[in-house]
């Protein structure tokens, strides 16, 4: 009991303010994650919106959410945000450097986003690719490439082969 009590004595009062603000951080971050993807169901369903969309913004809020709880508890356990933002320019920097690298995958990338943003097919439209003589059914559209199934199972084609190739839509029946 001795050693409890040596030990609370050298924990100042703001160690405890640290936890406490971050519980509460955690709590609102669980609360508002259920709410939005609550409020992000309800809109897909009141206005019929497409499935990889509502998926796709879902992904895109839910960054947004994670990186910002992560600079708050940054900030309250007392970390440098200059520091920070040095590390992830670097990291940045060595990821572009990276993707000049490979620019196949940023090709899919841009591919992907474009896909998003024009939307020229959706999740359960059957696609033909002409000169490949491949056909499957659309069951997630991806960054980097989109999952298709035909009757042999799941296969992945890039994203930016819809751009490079002549791509049948067929809408489901």
């Amino acid at each position: 009991m001795n050693n409890l009590t040596e030990l609370l004595e050298k924990l100042d009062s703001t160690y405890f303010a640290q936890v406490a603000i971050t519980i509460v951080i955690i709590i609102l971050f669980i609360a508002s994650r259920w709410l939005i993807k609550k409020s992000l169901r309800k809109l897909a369903d009141k206005f019929s919106y497409d499935p990889n969309r509502t998926a796709a913004t879902k992904r895109i809020i839910m960054g947004a959410l994670y990186t910002f709880m992560i600079l708050l508890l940054v900030i309250i356990w007392g970390g440098d945000l200059n520091n920070l933002w040095v590390s992830i320019g670097s990291i940045l920097g060595v990821i572009a450097i990276g993707f000049f690298a490979i620019w196949s995958i940023l090709s899919n990338i841009v591919a992907g986003i474009i896909i998003y943003t024009i939307n020229p097919f959706k999740i359960t439209d059957t696609l033909v690719l002409v000169e490949k003589d491949v056909t499957g059914k659309v069951i997630d559209i991806g960054l980097i490439y989109t999952k298709l199934q035909d009757k042999d199972g799941v296969f992945t084609v890039p994203n930016n082969v819809f751009f490079q190739q002549i791509v049948k839509v067929k809408k489901p029946k």
